[in-house]
């Protein structure tokens, strides 16, 4: 999606001989100096009698001599191409004439004309049609590249001058080009649209909030992404926009809704991305998940709520927001929700308490004391998963009077498999109870 790049005596800048139409132009850009880089009339029309002159020895030697009735029409599509290349819808003369001439050489040498003949003739105008159509194409959206990125004039006898000196201010956009830049949100080129798209986030001027929410509809899924970053740059105004998207019948609409929201972090944002967190697509609730940690302290209270309200879809959300969002109440609420009826929701809080780090390792050793069996496994998975740091502390642990503590703390000292735990680990071996002395033996074996 981006344009090309180039040097120039060592300095980077964007190769504006790529961006413009074949044929149209000549290298004298940048005081270089160049000469036209067409093919010569002269040249092109040698080379298509040439080419024809062989396709009619071709039929006569292959189809007549040969007695092949198909192979040999393979031969003039080449043609048909080149001269689609040169002339573009014009070629179709061309292939009138190679229609005209397999026919008639068909009817001189047969007598008559077969339907078959007539098929395969037909399909040399239509191939000479619709390649001159695309090639076309083609060369319009090039043409139209061009003159946004580098602003060369559309009059003929400007053709070969450029504007270098405004090429940044094009890309970039200034408070006068939003009206110009808003409407190449429609250019047929994807690239243009995204370039345009991207002009516009830069300028921040809401008056191009609508056409860049249309534009996240876009076939193109790159333009669509350029379109919500543009948007999460317009801030605010923003938001109503990218909450009706988060509906939309796209998956990927509704997921680049969903972190445009977050980058925004407007609280009007929270109970829509919520309620996202019910999306039949995993990844769109995933992202939702994200966005609404990314609001963070505006979101806390409603996502703690919903742990104990919502369905498993929205709790596992929930977790996940809530480990970007950390503090003493977000932990809390984890570790509540390490109890929960859903595995994946408990596995999803362990390692949201594990993401969250060194604040969450003195309330997790603390959750040991009522911990059943299960608990104490997700909760000596997520110390381990801070690792090193949670060494210390789980040493002191193995004195806490609570016997549940020492024997959660062994297994977590275990899964770490610190050498600094070796000798409290050995210490342990002569616990009071046997769960610990077990579970101490179990960490050493893992060390």
């Amino acid at each position: 999606m981006r344009p090309a790049s180039g040097t120039d005596g060592g300095k980077g800048h964007l190769d504006y001989q790529q961006l413009l139409p074949p044929g149209e132009h000549t290298c004298t850009a940048m005081g270089a100096g160049g000469s036209a880089w067409r093919t010569p009339t002269r040249i092109k029309l040698l080379v298509t009698g040439f080419i024809i002159g062989l396709s009619i020895l071709l039929e006569l030697v292959v189809h007549f001599y040969f007695g092949i009735g198909i192979i040999y029409t393979h031969f003039f599509y080449p043609i048909l191409i080149l001269a689609a290349f040169w002339y573009y819808r014009k070629a179709v003369y061309i292939g009138l004439l190679l229609t005209a001439m397999h026919i008639s050489i068909e009817y001189l040498v047969a007598g008559s004309v077969p339907e078959a003949i007539l098929v395969r003739a037909g399909m040399f105008v239509i191939v000479a049609f619709a390649a001159g159509y695309l090639f076309e194409r083609l060369r319009d959206e090039r043409s139209a590249f061009g003159a946004y990125l580098l602003g060369y004039s559309e009059k003929k006898e400007d053709k070969t001058h450029f504007a270098p000196d405004r090429l940044l201010p094009r890309i970039l956009g200034q408070p006068g080009d939003v009206e110009h830049h808003i409407a190449h949100l429609r250019s047929r080129n994807p690239d243009v649209r995204y370039e345009a798209a991207g002009a516009l986030g830069e300028l921040g001027d809401t008056r191009a909030i609508g056409p860049l929410a249309e534009l996240m509809h876009d076939e193109e899924s790159g333009v669509r992404w350029m379109a919500a970053d543009a948007l999460a740059k317009m801030g605010a105004a923003a938001v109503e926009p990218l909450i009706q998207n988060l509906r939309h019948g796209d998956v990927d609409v509704r997921w680049m809704a969903a972190l445009a929201l977050g980058d925004i972090g407007d609280p009007r944002a929270v109970l829509p991305l919520i309620h996202t967190l019910k999306d039949e697509d995993a990844y769109v609730r995933s992202r939702a998940a994200l966005a609404l940690g990314k609001i963070g302290a505006l979101a806390r209270e409603i996502l703690i709520r919903q742990l104990a309200e919502g369905d498993d879809d929205v709790r596992w959300g929930a977790v996940l927001a809530l480990g970007k969002i950390a503090g003493a109440e977000a932990i809390a609420a984890l570790i509540n929700a390490l109890g929960d009826s859903s595995s994946r929701v408990r596995q999803r809080a362990a390692r949201a308490l594990g993401e969250i780090g060194a604040p969450a390792i003195r309330p997790l050793i603390l959750a040991f004391g009522e911990s059943d069996p299960a608990t104490c496994d997700l909760i000596a998975e997520a110390l381990s998963d801070i690792g090193k740091t949670a060494v210390p502390p789980l040493i002191e642990a193995l004195h806490e009077e609570n016997w549940r503590i020492r024997r959660c703390a062994a297994e977590a000292l275990g899964r770490i498999g610190d050498p600094r735990s070796v000798d409290p680990l050995i210490e342990a071996l002569r616990d009071s109870r046997e769960e610990v002395r077990e579970t101490a033996r179990n960490a050493l074996r893992n060390i």
